[in-house]
């Protein structure tokens, strides 16, 4: 059977050649997590992490996974910080660009409220900001986009908490980075689909809007999948959380339309009477006729569950890009959006 997603309609249809930032994103993490000489300048007890867009993605996934496993308070801010005291908390600035407008002035904001500040990009302005204050900063390689360095990003952060709040990590990093070259194995272009899982997803999802479900755990994977097909893809998607979603979302399957298809995150440290919900869901939605895409990660630890299923859920994001012929790396609106605002 001739393989719909294979080497010659990437060749024609990926022109800036993402799939090869794809292909590094093991060893990305891996540099990543390894780059990180940190020490922190005191002790804290809250985590902030501040990003837009793709440069956030590595804050959403680090909050689902220090929920999960009893680490510090952590809240994601995008776009904006409250007034409020931050003398206790360490704030990652994330933008891989280092010209973020929203990243550099929460950054500004974060300092002048008492934060030790640590930023992570490539350079620019960020890097101004951070040094002139006499903080920490981490340099990050330029990329295509830099939503296609979630896993430097990610790995450096992660090693950037290990330090500054003790987790002994390591092993777990290693784990997950691990996890990473077997997805890719199985990802690759060279397999096909239905041995190769990620094509088979984009082969039923790129006519169709995925509708995402995931808990706390899993609440930064889905936001980031969503965001890959928004980008990649230049399509709809949607996330919900439950069990909030089991109060209202839920409805919208009374009568299934034909344009949706849902898919339901699945972890190993998602709550047992969240995880039955969700297998509630998924059972009911069968009756209805609409038959939900389950998503794992890779098995180990908590780390390697989330690294792995966002790896998986971006090159599904890649494979409906090459289904639809659409080149994923342009943004041509997001483009004009970032120079009207001054922001890169």
């Amino acid at each position: 059977m001739r393989d719909q997603l294979g080497k010659p309609l990437i060749s024609r249809v990926d022109r800036s050649d993402v799939y090869s930032s794809y292909a590094e994103w093991p060893e990305l993490a891996a540099k990543g997590y390894s780059s990180v000489a940190y020490r922190p300048m005191r002790e804290h007890r809250r985590l902030a992490i501040l990003g837009m867009g793709g440069s956030a993605s590595a804050g959403d996934v680090i909050s689902g996974w220090l929920a999960a496993r009893g680490g510090p308070e952590t809240v994601v801010y995008k776009g904006s910080l409250p007034e409020m005291d931050m003398k206790d908390t360490l704030a990652i600035a994330c933008s891989a660009s280092g010209g973020t407008l929203e990243t550099i002035q929460m950054t500004a904001k974060a300092l002048a409220n008492g934060a030790e500040v640590v930023g992570v990009s490539s350079g620019g302005k960020l890097r101004d900001e951070v040094e002139r204050a006499g903080m920490a900063f981490m340099r990050v390689p330029e990329a295509k986009a830099p939503r296609y360095m979630l896993p430097y990003m990610l790995f450096a952060c992660v090693g950037v908490v290990d330090a500054a709040f003790g987790l002994s990590s390591d092993g777990e990093a290693k784990e997950a980075i691990a996890a990473l070259r077997r997805v890719w194995a199985t990802a690759k272009a060279e397999v096909p689909a239905p041995e190769n899982s990620q094509k088979a997803f984009a082969l039923r999802l790129w006519k169709h809007v995925p509708k995402v479900y995931g808990t706390r755990v899993t609440r930064g994977v889905g936001v980031r999948f969503c965001n890959a097909v928004n980008e990649n893809a230049k399509a709809n998607a949607f996330f919900e959380e439950a069990p909030e979603a089991m109060h209202n979302d839920v409805e919208t399957w009374e009568v299934p339309h034909s344009s949706f298809i849902p898919v339901i995150l699945k972890c190993s440290a998602d709550d047992r009477v969240l995880a039955a919900r969700l297998g509630w869901f998924a059972s009911a939605l069968r009756r209805k006729g609409a038959v939900a895409l389950t998503v794992e990660g890779e098995s180990g630890p908590l780390l390697a569950e989330l690294a792995s299923m966002a790896y998986r859920l971006d090159m599904v994001s890649y494979y409906m890009a090459m289904a639809k012929g659409v080149d994923p790396l342009p943004t041509k609106i997001l483009t004009s959006l970032r120079h009207r605002l001054g922001s890169s």
